[in-house]
């Protein structure tokens, strides 16, 4: 309720300041979308697309940046699969009046601000297509494998270019689970890396992904009136659909909804800047 609340008064704050979605840049940045995902996007909408079986990926993120780089590279995996997810949003008044440097920092501390992804819910095909909690617990690690010192989220009060962190969390699909974040950042790209440092496990018994063969990307892309967000999920040395007791898991699904979550958390944290 709080998320959804956040995000109506951002609404109305960019609806009275004037600022809605314009394809314009989005098109300069992005120029081999379809006429109709570029007005998905000036509504507001979420693109999302599966990268195997011939399909491709790579126009839904900006070409020479890291996140291109990693989607051309993923898009043709012969054994496992990728997806992609991209939205535009509009700044609000008060990124809109940060100078890009100022935003940039604002930015990554809201991407970093993990504990704010518990409760955080997902559209869940097994309960018949209703919300479900996804994240039940985020929290940051100090290092790898004590997950007796959790730590709060960090601020950062100067841009990192490099810098990673570990990472704890428990989700009602996998368990509870280690993750390492490596971020590669420049002055209009921020991009996080995500990688699982242990097994994943369906029903706390089956592996569905082993150590390392997650990687989920989530990017942001600096425009001049609004921000991009980009993700990538991909998962090599795995077939798309695995079995357990009768339960088929179709894991390029069930990553498509975990991006959603994702990037609809990271909308709530924009939302969250422009009403504190």
């Amino acid at each position: 309720m709080k998320r959804g609340l956040l995000v109506l008064l951002a609404i109305g704050l960019i609806s009275s300041s004037g600022l809605f979605a314009d394809s314009s840049e989005v098109r300069s940045v992005l120029p081999q979308l379809t006429d109709a995902e570029y007005q998905q996007l000036d509504s507001g909408e979420m693109i999302t697309a599966k990268g195997y079986e011939g399909s491709k990926i790579e126009q839904y993120f900006v070409p020479q940046t890291t996140a291109y780089d990693r989607a051309l590279a993923k898009q043709d995996i012969q054994d496992g699969f990728s997806v992609a997810a991209l939205s535009y949003i509009p700044y609000g008044p008060k990124l809109k009046a940060m100078s890009s440097t100022e935003r940039q920092l604002t930015i990554f501390n809201a991407i970093r601000a993990i504990s704010t992804q518990e409760g955080l819910t997902y559209i869940s095909w097994r309960a018949g297509n209703i919300p479900k909690v996804l994240i039940e617990r985020s929290s940051y690690m100090a290092d790898e494998k004590n997950m007796n010192n959790l730590l709060p989220d960090p601020v950062a009060t100067t841009f990192p270019y490099e810098t990673q962190s570990y990472v704890y969390q428990r989700d009602t699909s996998f368990g509870g689970n280690r993750y390492l974040h490596t971020y590669t950042n420049t002055d209009k790209e921020i991009l996080v890396d995500i990688e699982n440092l242990a097994n994943m496990r369906v029903l706390g018994v089956f592996t569905a992904v082993k150590k390392g063969q997650l990687n989920i990307t989530m990017a942001t892309y600096q425009l001049d009136d609004g921000l991009l967000l980009e993700a990538l999920s991909s998962i090599e040395g795995r077939d798309p659909v695995v079995s357990i007791f009768g339960l088929k898991v179709d894991l390029p699904s069930a990553f498509k909804r975990r991006l959603v979550a994702l990037q609809n958390w990271f909308r709530d944290q924009l939302a969250a800047i422009e009403t504190n």
